[in-house]
């Protein structure tokens, strides 16, 4: 009797726990890679759904992995997860590529095919020169230039990024930052 009651409450609590995170918000850019999927499942579109669920189990186990795995995934790891698999297949298809010792014609256009699928969902990043112009306004306005002021810098361009800083390559910014400052 006391058995079947605690794997009853255990069930239930199982079931709150699970329903509030199908409940949870969601990132933009994760519904719409999930929506896509349902559409290439109806369209039985092979190749685009293998690799619409490629991706969100990388974001899945991007979240699962973090230090919040109960969290859903915010558009910033989505993004980065999208762009990390673009470079992966970028450089698988160049192993692929005609002229390389093991070209493939079939593979390299399996490779550049999902890459054009991915780019899709990639938000609009601004430009180099716009973001360098932004770092270059944020420089002119502090008091003393030095190496140390690189978070005063980074903190100051995210937040009038705003939400397109998902969209930047954090590497590229990094380095920009650190020249302005020298």
């Amino acid at each position: 009797m006391f058995a079947r009651r605690s794997v009853s409450l255990a069930l239930n609590a199982r079931a709150f726990h699970t329903s509030a995170l199908r409940c949870a918000d969601k990132s933009v850019l994760e519904g719409r890679l999930r929506d896509s999927l349902k559409e290439a499942m109806k369209a039985r579109d092979k190749a685009s759904v293998s690799t619409l669920k490629a991706i969100i189990a990388d974001v899945t186990y991007v979240v699962k992995s973090g230090s919040t795995p109960n969290e859903p995934a915010s558009q910033e790891t989505v993004v980065n997860t999208v762009r990390k698999a673009i470079a992966k297949r970028r450089e698988a298809a160049e192993s692929y590529a005609p002229g390389a010792p093991g070209a493939s014609e079939e593979h390299y256009g399996n490779f550049m095919s999902e890459i054009a699928l991915l780019e899709k969902y990639m938000p609009v990043a601004p430009t180099g020169e716009a973001v360098q112009k932004i770092i270059d306004e944020i420089v002119a306005g502090l008091e003393t230039r030095n190496k140390g002021q690189t978070g005063t810098v980074m903190k100051a361009l995210w937040e009038r990024l705003g939400e397109a800083r998902a969209a930047v390559d954090k590497k590229d910014v990094a380095t920009r930052v650190a020249k302005a400052l020298q």
